[in-house]
């Protein structure tokens, strides 16, 4: 078995880590994408603004050319790019008889060499292709076959020109597309990384509020946080004041039993020093004592540690009823009936077995008192407050009733009304702390019958309907 503890603050992964690598990542991929889109704008304007110089240029050395007296083709005018003049300077223009495949002429900047005319180029109106030049230059070229007239045959107009120019010009502005883009990631990133650090602050600050509780430094989470996890913290400091709560009733139980079992022991042990002919009857009241003091305080302690953080919804009317049923069979032989009215959609907001355990006590005081009837009934409060809906149940019995003097007196521990009837006198002290854990309450008053009447009030709900 290992003796190490894991952290969980170092087997899980950090909040802030998690969100600025997806930022980062989502970041990355939306400027990988933004950049070829870019590069594939830049570079389409500028394939196409070179086709058209091309164009032009082959249509300009169509117009420029004529036929001379000795019916030879000559340039009779400038093209304007001073390009083909120089020796091997990558702009070429070339005029092919595609008869006999001979060239009749060529720009000065081709100097001894000639392009090849292509088998494609014979047969199409207007060619453009790829092809290898002097300096085995990458050249795209330009071809239109014209008919020129007093001339026979057919002539191939070509210009070639090189590429590398283009290439350069779009790998230049691909590497300042690159870096620039490169450094707007790392500008956003590092705004991600600030927002979200400044972001988890309140997560920090309850983090070290929490330490403060933990090293007995502060009680509660203090300071102000956004609404977005204010609600977390009034639901931490909800939980801190019930577990304080539950510490300090569990202290102060703890207190009053060993305080309530003092007597009992020194009276025993003072019997047992001395024993007398009455030791069997001490022992016995004494031991009865204590069982009821034990009672009592393991009650308070289960209702207590079963108040709900959580609370569900119980079906009103079903327990009810249960439990009149259950008694009434109790009591059968006194002639005890039971009667229950209520609606059937209302709900108690907390735990069933709660619920039954402060029915039970108080029905049940009520069939130890009353002649022959006992009456449940439940109805609902309209909303108050931030308390929500409240059921009110009222237990009612034909008994002799509780002098009113008497009535807060019955609710300490062990004090019951008459001594004759049995029970520990624990169930309506019970009652009173399960009910105020829920934030409910009960209290005494007179029965129209003459007897008794007790009323719970209880946080509810309205429930649909069951067929």
């Amino acid at each position: 078995m290992s003796t190490e503890s894991e952290n969980p603050s170092q087997t899980g992964q950090s909040i802030a880590v998690r969100l600025i690598g997806a930022a980062g990542l989502w970041v990355a991929i939306m400027l990988i994408v933004g950049g070829f889109l870019l590069s594939n704008l830049f570079r389409g304007p500028l394939e196409q603004s070179f086709e058209q110089r091309m164009e032009f240029l082959v249509d300009s050395l169509i117009a420029a050319v004529e036929v001379g007296h000795n019916r030879e083709l000559f340039q009779s005018q400038s093209l304007g790019e001073p390009r083909f003049l120089r020796q091997y300077s990558g702009w070429y223009w070339q005029i092919t008889n595609l008869k006999d495949n001979s060239v009749v002429g060529r720009s000065r900047s081709m100097w001894d060499f000639e392009l090849a005319v292509s088998d494609a180029a014979k047969g199409a109106l207007r060619q453009v292709s790829r092809t290898v030049g002097p300096l085995d230059q990458k050249l795209q070229l330009l071809e239109k076959r014209i008919t020129v007239d007093g001339m026979a045959g057919t002539y191939l107009f070509s210009v070639a020109a090189d590429r590398q120019d283009l290439i350069d010009t779009v790998d230049s502005f691909n590497v300042t597309l690159s870096w620039s883009l490169g450094v707007l990631w790392v500008g956003l990133v590092l705004a991600v990384f600030i927002q979200v650090r400044f972001g988890l602050l309140p997560l920090q600050r309850m983090r070290q509020s929490l330490a403060d509780i933990r090293e007995g430094r502060a009680e509660r989470l203090t300071g102000s946080f956004p609404k977005e996890v204010s609600s977390l913290a009034e639901e931490l400091n909800g939980l801190l004041d019930h577990t304080t709560d539950v510490l300090g009733r569990a202290r102060s139980h703890v207190g009053n039993l060993a305080h309530a079992l003092k007597t009992p022991l020194a009276v025993l042990g003072n019997e047992s020093a001395s024993p007398t002919d009455k030791m069997p009857d001490i022992v016995d009241e004494q031991t009865q004592l204590m069982r009821r003091h034990v009672d009592h305080h393991l009650a308070r302690a289960r209702a207590m540690g079963q108040a709900p953080l959580l609370r569900g919804q119980t079906a009103l009317l079903p327990v009810l009823e249960a439990v009149a049923r259950t008694l009434e069979k109790i009591y059968a032989r006194d002639g005890i009936t039971v009667s229950v009215a209520g609606p059937d959609n209302l709900a108690f907001r907390g735990e069933q077995h709660d619920l039954e355990e402060m029915l039970g006590n108080l029905v049940d005081n009520a069939c130890k008192w009353a002649k022959g009837r006992v009456s449940l009934t439940a109805k609902a409060l309209s909303e108050t407050g931030s308390g929500g809906l409240q059921i009110q149940l009222q237990i009612e019995d034909d008994g002799p009733g509780v002098p009113a003097e008497k009535r807060e007196e019955i609710f300490g521990r062990g004090e019951r009304a008459d001594e004759s009837t049995p029970g520990s006198g624990l169930g309506l002290s019970i009652v009173r702390d399960i009910a105020t854990l829920y934030g409910g309450d009960v209290t005494l008053g007179d029965a129209p019958s003459g007897g008794l009447q007790v009323t719970l009030l209880l946080p509810g709900a309205i429930s649909a309907k069951t067929s």
